[in-house]
């Protein structure tokens, strides 16, 4: 993770306008399990690159709770945070969760 936050401060810098986080519970090689944690840090090491989570798999969440979350880290991130919300795709969070995803809303 404080290479994750490295690299998003070095792409500030770099001038990029905008980073997607991934949300990854399982995941070998992207796990973060809470973006808006590595958002809420990094959005205040940095100056100008909009954050955003790419994607908030929604399947994994209470409704209510993360909206409430996310609700308070776009105050947080004063007009510099995008909201990405999906299904998910890597089958072992799938597991972990318990769900079985649908065929067609995963576009098969």
């Amino acid at each position: 993770l404080d290479d994750d936050l490295e690299q998003i401060i070095t792409l500030d810098q770099l001038g990029f306008h905008e980073a997607w986080i991934g949300e990854h519970f399982t995941s070998v090689w992207e796990n973060i399990p809470a973006p808006d944690l590595l958002i809420a840090s990094a959005i205040h090491q940095t100056d100008n690159i909009i954050l955003g989570t790419g994607v908030t798999c929604m399947s994994n969440h209470n409704p209510f709770t993360i909206a409430s979350r996310i609700a308070q880290l776009d105050h947080m991130c004063h007009g510099r945070f995008h909201w990405g919300v999906g299904s998910g795709g890597f089958p072992d969070d799938f597991e972990v969760f318990d769900l079985t995803p649908r065929r067609e809303s995963r576009g098969a």
